[in-house]
C-alpha cells in the first residue's frame, strides 16, 4: 500500500476539502487548514494532530478506526474564538464527507472536545477528536 492509499492520507484530504468548502470555516480560518503548521503560521488556524490507525478487519473483510484529531489554535486569552471554530468544524464534519481515495469512510464520529490555554504563548488550543471507521474499496 502507498501512502497515498492509506486510510489515513486518504481521510486527511476529504476532511481538509470538506473543511475549505464551509464558508463558517473559512470565515473563521480562511484557507489556514494544515497537515502540519507552516513555520511562523498566525493563529487562527487549524491543524491536523495525533493519528491512531487500529485494524479492525473481520475474516471476511478489511477494515480501519482511524482516530485523528483536529486542532483550533487561537491567540485570543479566553476560550471564545476558540470554541466558535471547533463548533464551524463539527458544523462542517456532519455533512457526508466526499469519497476517500481507496477507501470506504463507514462513519466518522466527534468523540471529545480539550481545552487547553497556554498562558505564556498567549495561545488557546481546542483539540477535537473524531473516529473514523474505514474499509478499503
Amino acid at each position: 500500500m502507498s501512502v497515498q492509499d492509506h486510510p489515513v492520507a486518504s481521510l486527511k484530504i476529504a476532511i481538509r476539502a470538506q473543511l475549505l468548502a464551509d464558508a463558517d470555516v473559512v470565515l473563521a480560518v480562511g484557507a489556514s487548514v494544515f497537515d502540519t503548521p507552516p513555520r511562523g503560521a498566525v493563529p487562527p488556524y487549524l491543524h491536523f494532530g495525533d493519528v491512531l490507525t487500529r485494524d479492525n478487519g473481520t475474516v471476511e473483510r478489511e477494515g480501519a478506526v482511524v482516530e485523528i484529531d483536529l486542532v483550533v489554535l487561537t491567540s485570543e486569552r479566553g476560550t471564545a474564538e476558540a470554541l466558535g471554530i471547533a463548533a464551524a468544524l463539527e458544523q462542517a464534519l456532519r455533512q457526508p464527507l466526499p469519497a476517500l481515495a481507496g477507501h470506504r469512510l463507514v462513519s466518522l464520529e466527534h468523540r471529545q472536545t480539550a481545552l487547553r490555554h497556554d498562558a505564556a504563548a498567549s495561545l488557546t488550543r481546542a483539540t477535537l477528536r473524531y473516529r473514523a471507521f474505514t474499509e478499503p474499496l
